[in-house]
């Protein structure tokens, strides 16, 4: 018996590994194929609490984990994009979206299993394919087979084992609620994974091994262990992101105490054997009411619940010393897509911060003004910081193994990164002008600085088609870009003619040539920058987004 009981448990933790795989490429996937659109519903969240908890409900479904869902959160607050507020809807969601993956495992009871075993050849089968979006599906597919083989795996064992008396009666003297409830919650919080404990629970009962009281009891501490995720990942960030983890906690707290209390006095096992006739069915349901339910009752206390874990998590007197990122957190790398949408917003921000230091050595240049480098100094060392910053953080994405189009996108950005710290060398060098021209008591002449006006009303229009359309990472409007870009080429030459003629005619002295010529083509190279940043997209973006959405009303209007 005892060998019997030996190969039955390694088949379950081969079982177990097959199943925590195929919940992980079917999460990961499932998410790559989404990309900007979790990044765009996390992003919409307002101050609506009913709002909230939908998104956080849909976000979860999609990839398959609460600690995912909320571990992005955590980031987003911990950056300051994202209030308490907001963040407690989608937490609450989120505890809704997870019980997916139970029903997905109480599937199993059906007789289809084989057939859904099947679709991990049929996945396998289309990653074979060249094109992107088959090999994805494909993933996707192969993670849900994956899935039910590790459950099959798995219940093939625990059916075994579950013939043997003594093994029988082990469990059922395992009645303990307390008991039950502390296994399920050091379980979850030491595997970090309430998918797979649940799986493994339900796999249990399904083979008899464990009664559904007892699972009952089990999964109130099973939800209770899966906000350790959450409170590891609000280490080391700041108070309103460690206050968004004790909310998590005292959410699944607070429904785990009240649905104990229900459990142990209510026949409540007795209410879902009448309702459902299969027991996995019966804890998945159970599963699903506690976080329905949970919510329901604590969605009008989301302020109380913020004021709670306020109190509970003081702020520091002694705050670190800020991320030199606004946007982009490293909890964020654990997913992905989103981490690469924050990079986005991140090169955005570092761009507007060089493009302000332009305007504001063009406007020390015109007037011969001195009195605001410290603002220009400071400006330019906090993009130094970011640059060294955000490539770090490039490299700490690549490592997650995003897939060979988010490298792809990922290498680009590294380019775009350059690009816009070149942008802020150059407008360094307008800034040296003008002390060059204050030391000699010299000054550009009107004519010159029309000139450099009309220059900088091009530069702005095409720094704003550029980001416009890197923000919507799209690529319809190329022809403008490039007629923007081209127009920015043509003055730079009219402007070099036009000093010349200036220098015969006397208007000009051959020192502001020193400096004129020079400059104007700093402002070139910076149009050539911003151009760059636009071309590199063409890297990653296949095709115009915003052409093909006309396209498609187009065909929509004709039906």
């Amino acid at each position: 018996m005892a060998m019997e009981i030996f190969k039955a448990v390694l088949v379950t933790l081969g079982g177990l590994g097959v199943f925590l795989f195929g919940m992980k490429v079917l999460g990961d996937y499932l998410q790559n194929a989404a990309g900007d659109k979790i990044k765009n519903m996390l992003g919409k969240v307002g101050n609506n609490r009913f709002a909230a908890v939908g998104i956080g409900t849909a976000v979860t479904a999609v990839i398959q984990s609460s600690s995912a869902t909320t571990v992005m959160v955590v980031g987003f607050v911990n950056a300051g994009i994202m209030t308490l507020f907001q963040a407690t809807g989608i937490i609450m969601g989120a505890n809704i979206g997870t019980t997916i993956t139970a029903q997905i495992v109480a599937l199993s009871v059906l007789p289809v299993t084989e057939f859904f075993v099947m679709l991990t050849g049929i996945g396998f089968f289309l990653t074979m394919i060249s094109k992107p979006k088959v090999k994805t599906a494909g993933m996707i597919i192969a993670g849900f087979g994956m899935i039910f083989a590790g459950l099959y795996l798995m219940s093939a064992a625990m059916n075994a084992v579950g013939e043997m008396e003594q093994v029988r009666n082990l469990f059922a003297a395992a009645d303990n609620p307390f008991l039950l409830f502390f296994i399920g919650l050091a379980i979850t919080g030491i595997v970090q994974s309430s998918s797979a404990t649940t799986g493994i629970l339900i796999t249990m009962a399904g083979s008899g091994l464990v009664t559904l009281r007892a699972a009952l009891f089990a999964t109130l501490g099973i939800n209770i262990g899966t906000c350790v995720t959450a409170l590891l990942a609000g280490i080391g960030a700041n108070a309103n992101a460690k206050r968004a983890s004790v909310i998590h906690l005292l959410f699944n707290c607070f429904g785990s105490i009240v649905f104990f209390i229900l459990c142990y006095f209510a026949p409540v096992d007795g209410w879902l054997s009448a309702a459902f006739p299969e027991i996995q069915t019966q804890i998945a349901m159970f599963h699903t009411f506690f976080n329905v339910i949970t919510t329901l009752l604590l969605i009008w206390f989301v302020k109380p619940l913020v004021r709670l874990a306020t109190l509970m998590v003081p702020d520091r007197k002694k705050q670190k010393q800020p991320s030199p990122l606004k946007f982009a957190d490293e909890r964020l790398l654990s997913s992905p897509a989103v981490a690469l949408g924050q990079v986005r917003r991140e090169l955005m921000h570092m761009l507007d911060e060089a493009y302000a230091n332009l305007t504001l050595s063009l406007e020390a240049i015109r007037d011969i003004d001195l009195t605001r480098q410290g603002e220009f100094d400071g400006r330019d060392k906090a993009i130094m910081n970011s640059r060294a910053a955000l490539v770090r953080y490039l490299i700490l994405l690549s490592d997650t193994e995003p897939g060979v189009e988010a490298e792809t996108e990922i290498a680009t950005y590294h380019k775009t990164i350059s690009d816009i710290d070149r942008i802020a060398d150059l407008s360094q060098n307008v800034m040296e002008f003008t002390g060059a021209l204050k030391q000699e008591g010299a000054s550009l002449s009107d004519a010159g600085k029309a000139e450099l006006e009309e220059m900088k009303k091009a530069l702005d229009a095409l720094k704003a088609g550029v980001q416009e359309e890197f923000e919507r990472k799209d690529i319809s409007q190329a022809e403008e870009i490039d007629a923007l870009e081209q127009k920015v080429d043509e003055m730079y030459l009219s402007m070099e003619e036009g000093h010349l003629k200036r220098m015969r005619s006397g208007e000009c002295t051959a020192f502001t040539a020193t400096i004129y010529i020079p400059l104007i083509n700093n402002l070139e190279r910076i149009g050539d920058h911003l151009f760059n940043i636009f071309r590199g997209m063409k890297t990653y973006v296949k095709a115009p987004v915003r052409a093909a959405h006309e396209e498609e009303k187009a065909e929509k209007a004709a039906q």
